[in-house]
Protein backbone atom coordinates (compact mmCIF):
# COMPACT_ATOMS: atom_id res chain seq x y z
CA UNK A 1 0.00 0.00 0.00
CA UNK A 2 1.20 3.59 -0.39
CA UNK A 3 0.20 6.53 1.69
CA UNK A 4 -1.42 10.23 0.01
CA UNK A 5 -2.68 12.85 1.78
CA UNK A 6 -5.29 15.21 0.69
CA UNK A 7 -4.97 19.08 -0.31
CA UNK A 8 -8.65 19.12 1.67
CA UNK A 9 -6.21 20.23 4.74
CA UNK A 10 -4.59 22.49 3.00
CA UNK A 11 -6.72 25.28 1.62
CA UNK A 12 -4.35 28.22 1.25
CA UNK A 13 -1.40 25.99 -0.05
CA UNK A 14 -1.24 26.32 -3.66
CA UNK A 15 -1.08 23.00 -6.19
CA UNK A 16 2.67 24.06 -7.19
CA UNK A 17 3.52 24.01 -3.25
CA UNK A 18 1.73 21.01 -2.23
CA UNK A 19 3.10 18.47 -4.14
CA UNK A 20 6.88 18.84 -4.11
CA UNK A 21 6.09 19.80 -0.22
CA UNK A 22 4.53 16.59 0.45
CA UNK A 23 6.82 14.29 -1.73
CA UNK A 24 9.61 15.75 0.53
CA UNK A 25 7.66 14.50 3.59
CA UNK A 26 7.72 11.11 2.21
CA UNK A 27 3.86 10.91 0.46
CA UNK A 28 3.42 8.62 -1.98
CA UNK A 29 0.14 10.69 -3.54
CA UNK A 30 -1.75 13.53 -3.34
CA UNK A 31 -5.15 13.68 -3.57
CA UNK A 32 -6.54 17.26 -5.15
CA UNK A 33 -9.84 18.61 -3.23
CA UNK A 34 -11.64 21.03 -5.52
CA UNK A 35 -12.77 23.46 -3.87
CA UNK A 36 -13.65 27.21 -4.25
CA UNK A 37 -12.15 27.30 -0.39
CA UNK A 38 -9.40 25.96 -1.70
CA UNK A 39 -6.98 28.49 -3.75
CA UNK A 40 -6.62 27.72 -7.06
CA UNK A 41 -8.06 24.54 -7.02
CA UNK A 42 -10.75 24.55 -9.23
CA UNK A 43 -10.63 23.66 -12.94
CA UNK A 44 -11.39 27.08 -14.54
CA UNK A 45 -8.42 28.43 -12.48
CA UNK A 46 -6.09 25.62 -14.37
CA UNK A 47 -5.85 26.78 -17.92
CA UNK A 48 -3.51 24.62 -20.65
CA UNK A 49 -0.13 26.13 -19.38
CA UNK A 50 -0.93 25.12 -15.97
CA UNK A 51 -2.24 21.84 -15.93
CA UNK A 52 0.87 20.77 -18.14
CA UNK A 53 3.10 21.85 -15.19
CA UNK A 54 1.43 19.92 -12.96
CA UNK A 55 1.64 17.16 -14.50
CA UNK A 56 5.24 17.46 -14.84
CA UNK A 57 5.50 18.30 -10.95
CA UNK A 58 3.35 15.35 -10.23
CA UNK A 59 5.91 13.04 -12.62
CA UNK A 60 9.18 14.94 -11.06
CA UNK A 61 8.28 14.39 -7.87
CA UNK A 62 6.41 10.45 -8.75
CA UNK A 63 3.82 11.47 -6.53
CA UNK A 64 0.47 9.78 -8.05
CA UNK A 65 -3.31 11.12 -7.62
CA UNK A 66 -5.32 8.64 -6.10
CA UNK A 67 -8.24 10.82 -6.36
CA UNK A 68 -9.81 14.35 -7.69
CA UNK A 69 -11.85 15.11 -4.40
CA UNK A 70 -15.00 17.20 -5.94
CA UNK A 71 -16.38 19.06 -2.42
CA UNK A 72 -20.54 18.57 -2.71
CA UNK A 73 -22.67 16.15 -2.79
CA UNK A 74 -24.50 13.71 -5.75
CA UNK A 75 -28.03 13.60 -3.92
CA UNK A 76 -29.49 16.99 -5.28
CA UNK A 77 -33.43 17.68 -4.78
CA UNK A 78 -33.53 19.95 -7.69
CA UNK A 79 -33.23 18.34 -10.85
CA UNK A 80 -32.01 21.20 -12.89
CA UNK A 81 -29.01 22.01 -10.16
CA UNK A 82 -28.25 18.05 -10.85
CA UNK A 83 -27.82 18.09 -14.37
CA UNK A 84 -25.17 21.06 -13.98
CA UNK A 85 -23.58 19.00 -11.28
CA UNK A 86 -23.52 16.29 -14.22
CA UNK A 87 -22.02 18.74 -16.38
CA UNK A 88 -19.22 19.42 -14.22
CA UNK A 89 -18.30 16.13 -13.65
CA UNK A 90 -17.51 16.23 -16.94
CA UNK A 91 -15.04 19.24 -16.78
CA UNK A 92 -13.60 17.35 -13.69
CA UNK A 93 -12.70 14.49 -15.87
CA UNK A 94 -10.79 16.03 -18.64
CA UNK A 95 -8.65 18.15 -15.73
CA UNK A 96 -7.75 14.33 -14.50
CA UNK A 97 -6.73 13.21 -17.46
CA UNK A 98 -4.85 16.48 -18.17
CA UNK A 99 -3.30 15.74 -14.72
CA UNK A 100 -2.15 12.46 -16.30
CA UNK A 101 -3.81 10.43 -13.93
CA UNK A 102 -4.78 6.38 -14.38
CA UNK A 103 -7.03 5.77 -17.45
CA UNK A 104 -9.86 5.30 -14.92
CA UNK A 105 -9.22 8.03 -12.71
CA UNK A 106 -10.97 8.08 -9.69
CA UNK A 107 -13.04 11.65 -8.80
CA UNK A 108 -14.55 11.55 -5.52
CA UNK A 109 -17.83 12.97 -3.58
CA UNK A 110 -19.86 13.02 -1.30
CA UNK A 111 -23.69 11.47 -1.25
CA UNK A 112 -25.40 13.92 1.23
CA UNK A 113 -29.09 13.53 2.86
CA UNK A 114 -29.54 12.89 6.89
CA UNK A 115 -29.35 9.34 8.35
CA UNK A 116 -33.05 9.56 9.41
CA UNK A 117 -33.80 10.40 5.87
CA UNK A 118 -32.91 7.53 4.66
CA UNK A 119 -35.76 5.50 3.42
CA UNK A 120 -37.47 8.38 1.57
CA UNK A 121 -34.41 9.57 -0.34
CA UNK A 122 -32.43 5.85 -1.06
CA UNK A 123 -34.15 5.55 -4.41
CA UNK A 124 -33.63 8.76 -5.72
CA UNK A 125 -29.79 8.39 -4.40
CA UNK A 126 -29.52 4.99 -6.87
CA UNK A 127 -31.09 7.01 -9.32
CA UNK A 128 -29.43 9.81 -9.54
CA UNK A 129 -26.00 7.39 -9.19
CA UNK A 130 -27.29 6.02 -12.39
CA UNK A 131 -27.28 9.32 -14.09
CA UNK A 132 -23.57 10.04 -13.16
CA UNK A 133 -22.78 6.25 -13.88
CA UNK A 134 -23.59 7.29 -17.50
CA UNK A 135 -21.26 10.03 -17.19
CA UNK A 136 -18.64 8.01 -15.98
CA UNK A 137 -19.14 5.96 -18.56
CA UNK A 138 -19.10 8.41 -21.20
CA UNK A 139 -16.03 10.17 -20.11
CA UNK A 140 -14.01 7.33 -18.43
CA UNK A 141 -13.90 7.45 -14.76
CA UNK A 142 -15.12 6.19 -11.48
CA UNK A 143 -17.31 7.52 -9.04
CA UNK A 144 -16.07 6.90 -5.55
CA UNK A 145 -19.40 8.06 -2.99
CA UNK A 146 -18.54 8.34 0.44
CA UNK A 147 -20.39 7.01 3.43
CA UNK A 148 -20.52 10.20 6.12
CA UNK A 149 -21.21 10.07 10.11
CA UNK A 150 -25.37 11.21 9.71
CA UNK A 151 -25.49 11.49 6.55
CA UNK A 152 -28.22 9.26 4.62
CA UNK A 153 -25.29 6.62 3.64
CA UNK A 154 -23.78 6.05 7.17
CA UNK A 155 -22.96 2.41 7.36
CA UNK A 156 -22.00 -0.78 5.55
CA UNK A 157 -25.36 -2.58 5.24
CA UNK A 158 -26.42 0.76 3.42
CA UNK A 159 -23.78 1.62 1.48
CA UNK A 160 -23.71 -2.24 -0.11
CA UNK A 161 -26.80 -2.03 -0.87
CA UNK A 162 -26.56 1.62 -2.43
CA UNK A 163 -23.24 0.30 -4.86
CA UNK A 164 -25.27 -2.80 -5.80
CA UNK A 165 -28.35 -1.27 -6.75
CA UNK A 166 -26.58 0.76 -8.72
CA UNK A 167 -24.53 -1.87 -10.33
CA UNK A 168 -21.49 -0.03 -12.32
CA UNK A 169 -18.32 -0.64 -12.21
CA UNK A 170 -18.11 3.18 -12.57
CA UNK A 171 -19.70 3.82 -9.25
CA UNK A 172 -17.89 2.76 -6.87
CA UNK A 173 -16.91 3.42 -2.48
CA UNK A 174 -15.42 6.26 -1.16
CA UNK A 175 -14.38 4.30 1.98
CA UNK A 176 -13.31 6.39 5.03
CA UNK A 177 -12.77 4.12 8.00
CA UNK A 178 -13.80 6.67 10.54
CA UNK A 179 -17.21 6.81 9.80
CA UNK A 180 -17.72 3.81 10.22
CA UNK A 181 -15.56 3.99 13.12
CA UNK A 182 -18.26 6.57 14.47
CA UNK A 183 -21.19 4.27 13.58
CA UNK A 184 -20.08 2.25 15.88
CA UNK A 185 -18.53 -0.53 13.60
CA UNK A 186 -15.53 -2.70 14.43
CA UNK A 187 -12.28 -1.55 11.83
CA UNK A 188 -11.90 -5.36 10.52
CA UNK A 189 -15.53 -5.73 9.99
CA UNK A 190 -15.85 -2.86 8.04
CA UNK A 191 -13.42 -3.04 5.71
CA UNK A 192 -13.97 -6.79 5.27
CA UNK A 193 -17.54 -5.85 4.06
CA UNK A 194 -16.53 -2.51 2.24
CA UNK A 195 -12.88 -3.15 0.73
CA UNK A 196 -14.53 -5.01 -2.56
CA UNK A 197 -16.86 -2.25 -3.51
CA UNK A 198 -14.11 0.43 -2.79
CA UNK A 199 -11.99 2.49 -5.57
CA UNK A 200 -10.70 5.46 -2.78
CA UNK A 201 -10.13 5.47 0.52
CA UNK A 202 -9.76 8.45 3.41
CA UNK A 203 -8.38 7.97 7.01
CA UNK A 204 -8.72 10.07 9.78
CA UNK A 205 -9.28 9.84 13.14
CA UNK A 206 -11.79 10.78 16.08
CA UNK A 207 -12.55 10.89 19.48
CA UNK A 208 -15.81 9.38 21.00
CA UNK A 209 -17.62 10.44 24.04
CA UNK A 210 -20.16 8.58 26.41
CA UNK A 211 -22.87 11.28 25.92
CA UNK A 212 -22.58 10.08 21.41
CA UNK A 213 -20.83 13.79 20.53
CA UNK A 214 -17.67 12.74 19.06
CA UNK A 215 -14.96 15.05 17.84
CA UNK A 216 -12.46 14.53 14.54
CA UNK A 217 -8.84 15.18 14.91
CA UNK A 218 -5.23 14.65 13.53
CA UNK A 219 -4.44 11.14 13.14
CA UNK A 220 -3.06 9.68 16.42
CA UNK A 221 -4.98 12.11 18.41
CA UNK A 222 -8.09 10.16 19.02
CA UNK A 223 -9.40 6.57 19.59
CA UNK A 224 -9.11 4.88 16.02
CA UNK A 225 -6.97 1.95 15.70
CA UNK A 226 -5.09 2.78 12.82
CA UNK A 227 -2.81 -0.90 13.16
CA UNK A 228 -5.60 -2.80 13.38
CA UNK A 229 -7.02 -1.17 10.30
CA UNK A 230 -3.52 -1.33 8.02
CA UNK A 231 -3.89 -5.13 8.59
CA UNK A 232 -7.06 -5.24 8.26
CA UNK A 233 -6.68 -3.62 4.72
CA UNK A 234 -3.53 -5.95 4.04
CA UNK A 235 -5.69 -8.91 4.72
CA UNK A 236 -7.65 -7.74 2.67
CA UNK A 237 -6.07 -7.55 -0.36
CA UNK A 238 -6.06 -3.53 -0.62
CA UNK A 239 -2.54 -2.67 -2.23
CA UNK A 240 -3.38 1.44 -3.54
CA UNK A 241 -3.44 4.43 -1.60
CA UNK A 242 -4.48 4.91 2.06
CA UNK A 243 -5.10 8.69 1.96
CA UNK A 244 -5.23 10.81 5.01
CA UNK A 245 -7.77 13.47 5.44
CA UNK A 246 -8.07 16.28 7.76
CA UNK A 247 -11.42 17.38 8.55
CA UNK A 248 -12.86 21.47 8.02
CA UNK A 249 -12.85 20.88 12.31
CA UNK A 250 -9.14 21.03 12.53
CA UNK A 251 -8.52 23.12 9.95
CA UNK A 252 -11.25 25.34 10.34
CA UNK A 253 -9.56 26.57 13.78
CA UNK A 254 -7.33 29.58 14.28
CA UNK A 255 -3.56 28.62 14.48
CA UNK A 256 -3.83 25.72 11.73
CA UNK A 257 -0.38 24.83 10.55
CA UNK A 258 -1.21 23.15 7.11
CA UNK A 259 2.40 21.91 6.91
CA UNK A 260 3.04 21.35 10.39
CA UNK A 261 -0.47 19.07 9.99
CA UNK A 262 0.70 17.42 7.31
CA UNK A 263 4.25 15.85 8.64
CA UNK A 264 2.35 15.08 11.68
CA UNK A 265 0.10 12.76 9.61
CA UNK A 266 2.56 11.28 7.85
CA UNK A 267 4.76 10.71 10.51
CA UNK A 268 1.87 8.98 12.66
CA UNK A 269 0.48 6.73 9.59
CA UNK A 270 3.77 5.61 8.64
CA UNK A 271 4.92 4.61 12.10
CA UNK A 272 1.46 2.87 11.80
CA UNK A 273 2.65 0.80 8.75
CA UNK A 274 5.45 -0.03 11.16
CA UNK A 275 3.74 -1.35 13.57
CA UNK A 276 1.62 -3.52 11.66
CA UNK A 277 4.02 -4.73 9.62
CA UNK A 278 2.06 -4.21 6.41
CA UNK A 279 4.88 -3.01 3.73
CA UNK A 280 4.60 0.12 1.85
CA UNK A 281 4.95 -0.77 -2.34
Amino acid sequence: MKIAYGTYAMPTTPLEEAIPTLAGMGYDGIEIALSPRHVGSLPEQMDAARRANLRRLLRENEMGVPALFALGHTLEPDEETHRRNLQRMRVIARLARDLGMDDLPVIAQGIGGKTAQWEQVRDQIVGQLRDYDRVAREEGFILAVEPHCNAAVDRPDRALWVIREVGSPHVRLHFDIVHMFLAGVAEADAVEALVPITAHTHITDARRYEDGKFELVLIGQGDLDAVSYLRAMHRAGWTSFITLEVSVRVWGQDGYDEIAAARQCYDTLSGAFRAAGVPRT
